[in-house]
């Protein structure tokens, strides 16, 4: 005789089965699809922030009048503020990746060292710590958002290994290593101009300007393809959890 009550636990053993062709159980295609969501409020994030870049462009290269430039400014901090909360959003549906993908803790980790990040430096005026102390905070902090970063495009690459798209995973990958440069090499830059002005070496003006041209094209390329390859991922992973959701 069947019990009655036997299907809704039917039900939730099926959804924890995995799926035979991906591998996949329901509940993780469920969270793959929340991912999916999240990747594209990311995807709007990117075009709020490549507009504003070209509204600060625009307002650097016209002379407006104060009233003007209040309208103007008050639109492009209404853009950066959708552009932040849809950034916000979108890091929250990541923290519910799929836990075989390994991608789910480099998330948890990336969102909670960005709000630390975030809140920390506002806190370090009120704290009864000595100065140098202070400073070395202020600069942990400081360095806290790349490292985020960082641990964030290596948590794309699991989720992307773990769809099996070995498309999304070199995207971000090549985003991770352009951010990597675009980190570096200013930095370079700037410690060998320090070295060889603490040394006292006599350095061309053409050096300097060699250098400093190099740091900023140098930083400018690395940006474009960082946005480029993020940006590619994001829509390449979109299509990839698509079609797995067809599919089943």
């Amino acid at each position: 005789m069947n019990n009655p009550y036997q299907a809704p636990l039917d039900a939730e053993n099926n959804s924890n089965q995995l799926n035979s062709g991906h591998e996949y159980s329901a509940f993780e295609i469920s969270q793959l699809y929340r991912c999916r969501k999240g990747a594209g409020f990311l995807l709007f994030s990117i075009c709020t922030i490549i507009i504003l870049f070209i509204c600060g462009v625009i307002a650097g290269g016209l002379q407006l009048t104060p009233r003007e430039g209040g309208s103007f400014l008050f639109v492009i901090i209404g853009i950066g503020a959708v552009g932040g909360i849809c950034t916000f959003i979108g890091n929250v549906m990541l923290l519910f990746s799929p836990e075989r993908s390994g991608a789910k803790q480099l998330f948890v980790i990336s969102f909670v060292l960005g709000i630390l990040s975030n809140v920390g430096p506002t806190l370090i005026p009120f704290l009864p710590i000595d100065i140098r102390l202070s400073l070395l905070t202020t600069f942990l902090f400081g360095i806290t958002p790349l490292i985020c970063l960082i641990l964030f495009l290596t948590g794309w690459i699991r989720l992307a290994i773990f769809i099996q798209s070995a498309s999304v995973a070199a995207k971000m990958k090549r985003a991770r290593t352009a951010f990597c440069v675009l980190l570096i090499l200013p930095f370079t830059i700037f410690v060998l101009a320090t070295i060889l002005t603490l040394s006292g070496t006599n350095v061309p003006s053409e050096l300097k300007v060699l250098m400093g041209g190099t740091a900023v094209i140098g930083t400018i390329v690395s940006a474009v393809i960082f946005v480029i390859n993020y940006g590619n991922g994001l829509t390449i992973f979109r299509q990839a959890v698509t079609s797995i959701s067809l599919d089943d």
